[in-house]
């Protein structure tokens, strides 16, 4: 019979430590509920100058490069017509966000308030509901869906914000109140004012593109964050590429969608092969473009033609390219 010498147990290392209290909180049952490990929507981010109230989390998130918005100054007394305010165009951000549990509307009014205030930003007019207008008021401002936003026609808080630059002013408003489910909602809308790009390209510039480069990248399709379905402002766009087509008739096409790199690497590729497979449902069945001159891809953000690191990057690699076969 031989005899050994036991092996020492190893050290337990710091993330062993983690997984084991994350264990015993496990089996005990004591791990927090499900909705305050809850994440924010994929491919959304804070505004930069403004961030968000702790512990809060992003429920929608969407982007347009280009938009308009009806900034609303003073009370409404009646429905859809607005007497102080001002109608702002350029880069339009969403955002709704759900605030932990016991957190009151006035709480997070003020702390955004301070924060602006510290970003530059002028408070241009602040309300509350029965100040504001009440239910006239609620369905005269643009108001996000619920679940994603909520409002009590009788206990919200509204204000409404600038920051001047010499670039282009900046507007944001902030609207908070109660969801249907106690909690309190927020939601930012900024407007960062600028002149509309003009990117419209023609069949005939396409055409050219195509013959010199075997492709051409187009600005003038759009579509809401995260989503894949065509927006009207796209017919134009659309138009010019049926007019290539039937110009050329023995021209093939794929069409690849392309994104940046806000979220998920299966996220993006996924999104940018239903984006292109949108233009070419529509052009197949809009357009009466025959099934077998086009295919679509989706490349997510493997191909960029800017750097992903700004904003202005990211819009440039944003796009739909449509790649000579």
């Amino acid at each position: 019979m031989t005899t050994g010498i036991a092996a020492k147990p190893a050290p337990c290392t710091d993330w062993g430590r983690h997984v084991f209290l994350f264990f015993l909180l496990l089996v005990s049952g004591i791990l927090p509920p499900a909705e305050l490990l809850a994440r924010d929507v994929a491919g959304s981010s804070d505004y930069p100058l403004i961030g968000r109230f702790e512990g809060s989390d992003i429920a929608y998130y969407n982007t347009a490069d280009f938009d308009t918005y009806q900034l609303i100054t003073g009370p409404v007394r009646q429905e859809g017509k607005v007497d102080k305010g001002q109608a702002v165009e350029g880069r339009k951000i969403r955002i709704a966000y759900h605030m932990p549990k016991g957190t009151t509307i006035v709480q997070v009014a003020r702390n955004f308030e301070a924060k602006m205030k510290q970003a530059g930003f002028d408070i241009l007019y602040q309300c509350n509901a029965k100040a504001c207008g009440l239910n006239t008021f609620r369905y005269t401002t643009e108001v996000l869906d619920v679940p994603y936003m909520d409002v009590d026609a009788w206990n919200y808080q509204y204000m409404a914000a600038k920051k001047s630059r010499p670039e282009g002013d900046i507007y944001a408003t902030l609207l908070t109140s109660i969801g249907g489910d106690g909690k309190t909602r927020a939601q930012l809308i900024v407007v960062e004012e600028q002149a509309m790009e003009n990117r419209m390209v023609d069949a005939d510039e396409m055409a050219m593109s195509i013959a010199e480069t075997g492709s051409i990248a187009l600005y003038g399709i759009y579509f809401d964050t995260g989503k894949a379905s065509i927006k009207p402002e796209s017919r134009a766009t659309l138009a010019e590429i049926s007019r290539l087509m039937n110009n050329h008739a023995a021209l093939k096409l794929v069409v690849v969608g392309h994104t940046d790199n806000v979220g998920q690497f299966d996220y993006n590729m996924e999104l940018s092969k239903r984006r292109a497979e949108a233009v070419e449902r529509s052009l197949l069945q809009e357009y009466g473009i025959a099934a077998d001159r086009l295919k679509s891809w989706g490349v997510g953000f493997l191909s960029p033609v800017a750097s992903n690191q700004s904003e202005e990057g990211r819009a440039m690699n944003r796009r739909v390219e449509l790649v000579e076969q």
